[in-house]
């Protein structure tokens, strides 16, 4: 049985930033009708084979490609062998692919110079189980061939049947794309199709045309360049920026504070009244108050003639205005000071403060004569 398809891009898919062009598949020469729809999502590490039906496009296979790194090194894949086997260390991770029917398999690039690509059915107790391969017969041949090695015995080496190639069709009308043909000329040539057993031969379809799209996705990067593969990168959270303020004008009614701060800002008197002056300073160099200027609520004026609390010294330290009184002594009337209208009590015995009072403790004559 022989079969020949044709891949083209999708003119009715957008294009998505970072992500591989939508193919579609059709019978070779009938590009109208598309068989299988090739979508990558994801940043094309969710890839999926949908075929159309009247309820919608239904998914058949899905592919999980390793996120693309950097562009390989040559001589950076292991070697490969006539026969099936996997990459080693430096190897591209193989890709995993799944379809209907619980149907699991692995597409693995194990080739040097030229990809050299393996299919294989895993097996839990036993290694795994090889398909068919796809590469290139030789660096500078213009299509891939798509071949499986047939064993014979132990010491009979394995035969190479080639069943099938991909390549790309001719330009011109009704041309274009890239065309993946399964010859089945030969018994041999058409045993490709009972790999999966009788009845699945629409699964090895499916297993031949995601190995050749897969095949296609790593052309299409190799001429685009890795980074059409690439997420874009995260940006790493950073400081946050400061943001300095441009000086403004200050609010009327508030003095602008300069490097050198000039000190305390005099209040400004309520509307309708004008600041008394405060007078040259008095002694002890505190200015004097105003007889007539208006109290601050909260506050009582003292007296004109009452000492000023610090006119004899800062008061000791803890305390406001001199030591704590007790609870048994009561505060002066008006919020301290003396009575309004007179000065500090007469002393004891009607003497001045300050003067001793006659005979008290000196003799008679004075107290600068000795007797």
């Amino acid at each position: 049985m022989a079969a020949v398809y044709t891949v083209f891009t999708s003119p009715n898919h957008a294009p998505i930033p970072n992500h591989l062009p939508t193919l579609i598949v059709t019978p070779h020469g009938q590009p109208s009708n598309v068989l299988y729809s090739y979508l990558h999502t994801n940043y094309n590490t969710e890839n999926y084979l949908l075929t159309p039906s009247p309820q919608g496009d239904l998914c058949v296979a899905k592919l999980f490609p390793a996120p693309k790194p950097a562009a390989r090194k040559p001589g950076a894949g292991a070697s490969s062998d006539p026969g099936h086997g996997g990459g080693g260390a430096g190897a591209p991770p193989p890709v995993r692919c799944e379809a209907s029917r619980n149907l699991k398999w692995y597409i693995t690039n194990t080739g040097v110079l030229t990809p050299i690509y393996k299919l294989t059915l895993p097996s839990p107790d036993a290694p795994d189980l090889p398909l068919f391969q796809i590469s290139k017969p030789n660096p500078n041949a213009g299509y891939w061939s798509l071949f499986y090695f047939a064993y014979a015995g132990h010491q009979i080496p394995p035969k190479r049947i080639e069943f099938g190639k991909i390549q790309k069709n001719p330009p011109g009308p009704g041309g274009g794309g890239t065309r993946i043909s399964i010859t089945g000329k030969t018994p041999e040539e058409k045993a490709v199709w009972q790999t999966l057993g009788e009845g699945n031969e629409d699964a090895v379809e499916w297993v031949v045309l995601c190995a050749a799209l897969n095949l296609l996705d790593d052309e299409i990067l190799k001429a685009a360049g890795p980074a059409m593969g690439v997420p874009p990168p995260v940006a790493a959270p950073g400081p946050a920026p400061v943001r300095v303020a441009s000086p403004a004008a200050p609010p009327p009614g508030r003095a602008p504070v300069g490097l050198r701060d000039p000190g305390p800002v005099p209040m400004r008197p309520p509307p309708g009244r004008h600041a008394p002056s405060p007078g040259p300073p008095g002694p002890g160099g505190y200015p004097r108050v105003h007889p007539h200027a208006p109290t601050p609520p909260g506050h009582h004026a003292p007296h004109p003639h009452a000492p000023h609390p610090h006119a004899h010294g800062p008061p000791p330290p803890g305390s406001q205005y001199g030591p704590p009184r007790s609870n048994s002594a009561p505060y002066p009337p008006n919020g301290g000071g003396y009575p309004r209208g007179g000065g500090p009590p007469p002393p004891p015995n009607g003497y001045p403060r300050g003067a001793p009072p006659p005979n008290a403790g000196y003799p008679a004559g004075g107290p600068g004569r000795r007797i």
